[in-house]
This record gives structure tokens, C-alpha cells and sequence, in this order.
């Protein structure tokens, strides 16, 4: 995959705005034009795969991620569209991946991996709270996009249905560093060690002293909250 015909170059984002608000309203040019703006996305997320000859199969896999991207997109909220896009693209391969013959990971992802964690682990500790997808990708000089698939990509596969919410856990974690910021530190450390840290709601009780209902009710708080600013 050397080529993607009709591939253009990523847009600005009030340009990518303005030809969401078309496509969502029925332009199917705009739409066209959005798409063919953002296959060198798709490729760069598919790329964080190893296994040449499945290059083409995540490829369109990507494809159809991003499509759900476009008409799912709430232009409401002040996130960028890449960063929208890339955890409903990582999605579409992951599920593709879950059902058929497993492609390896990209060893640089596991690096890159690895290190956005240790980053993440020393912003929180200077800035007294959970940092965002932009600082820890302005620290390690990354684009939002690479962060946003290292995370995502190595995060391993969960029944949704655990968090009562219509989304796979990766796009749940990548919506929830969106907001956490704004949590209250209660709701912060709750949700930082049930998602992040995979922790269990006994072990979050007795990390924090609290009971464990007290920690599902946290839980389902925050995450009632996130649906509702989702849409």
C-alpha cells in the first residue's frame, strides 16, 4: 500500500468542520471530499499493525471506522475530528482483528506505547491531575493521532456491556481522558484506577478507603455524565 488513489492532504480544522456540517446535512461531495482528506489517516492508523498481507483487508476496515466517524461526529463539542476519528478507526480494525486471524502489534507501537504511559504517569504527578492526549503528545513530540493509537491499539479487548454504555472500551477510554480534567478529584481517582490502571471496584475500596458500592456509584456517575455530553 505504497499509493492511496484519491488520498488528500489533512485539512485545517475549521475547514474539517465546515465539511462535516455538509456532509451531516446530506452533501454527499463534502462527505466524498472528507473522506479522500483523511485516507492517509486510515493508513497511518493501519499501518500500527504488523502483517503485510492483511495491510489492504484493515485498510478498508479503517475505511468504514472513519465513515461512522464523519456521520457520528457531534460538532457541538470542541474535540478535533482526527482525534475523534482514530479510536472509531482503531475500533472497526480491532473488532475485524477479534474475529479473524490476529495480526501481530508493531513493535514501535509497543514502545511508543510504553512510553506515553511513563509520560502520563509524570505529567500527573506535576500537574496534580490527569493530563490530556494533547499535553502528553506536546511532551513526547507526537501528534495527538500517534498518542491517541498507542493507547488505544495495546488496550486489550472488553465486553462493553460491563459499563452499561454503546461504545467498546477503548473509545470509553479515549472520551473519558477528554473529561477527566473536569472531575472532581473523588471521581478522578475512581475512574483513573477502574479504567487506566484496570484495577477492580474492590481494589479501588481499599486503595481509597471507601466501600465498594460507594465505588460503583462513583462509577456510574461519571459515566451517566459522559454519555450525556456525548450525545
Amino acid at each position: 500500500m505504497e499509493r492511496i488513489n484519491g488520498a488528500l492532504p489533512p485539512l485545517v480544522q475549521k475547514l474539517a468542520r465546515e465539511y462535516l456540517a455538509r456532509a451531516q446535512a446530506g452533501d454527499l461531495e463534502a462527505r466524498d471530499l472528507l473522506v479522500r482528506h483523511n485516507l492517509l489517516l486510515v493508513k497511518k492508523v493501519a499501518a500500527r499493525f504488523a502483517g503485510a498481507d492483511a495491510m489492504e483487508d484493515l485498510f478498508q476496515v479503517g475505511c468504514i471506522g472513519l465513515l461512522k466517524a464523519v456521520d457520528n461526529f457531534d460538532l457541538s463539542r470542541d474535540t478535533s475530528f482526527s482525534t475523534y476519528a482514530v479510536p472509531r478507526i482503531l475500533g472497526e480494525i480491532r473488532m475485524y482483528l477479534r474475529d479473524n486471524k490476529p495480526v501481530k502489534v508493531n513493535r514501535d507501537l509497543v514502545r511508543v506505547s510504553g512510553l506515553v504511559k511513563s509520560c502520563r504517569r509524570n505529567l500527573e504527578q506535576q500537574l496534580g491531575r490527569e493530563p490530556s492526549i494533547s499535553e502528553v503528545a506536546a511532551q513526547l513530540q507526537l501528534s495527538v493521532e500517534e498518542v491517541a493509537a498507542a493507547e488505544t491499539a495495546l488496550a486489550p479487548m472488553a465486553d462493553i456491556s460491563e459499563v452499561d454504555a454503546p461504545q467498546h472500551m477503548d473509545d470509553m477510554r479515549i472520551a473519558l481522558k477528554e473529561v477527566i480534567g473536569r472531575l472532581e478529584l473523588r471521581e478522578r481517582q475512581v475512574i483513573t484506577m477502574r479504567f487506566f490502571q484496570e484495577m477492580s471496584q474492590q481494589q479501588v475500596a481499599a486503595k481509597l478507603g471507601i466501600s465498594q458500592g460507594h465505588v460503583s456509584r462513583i462509577e456510574r456517575e461519571v459515566l451517566s455524565k459522559l454519555r450525556t455530553a456525548m450525545g
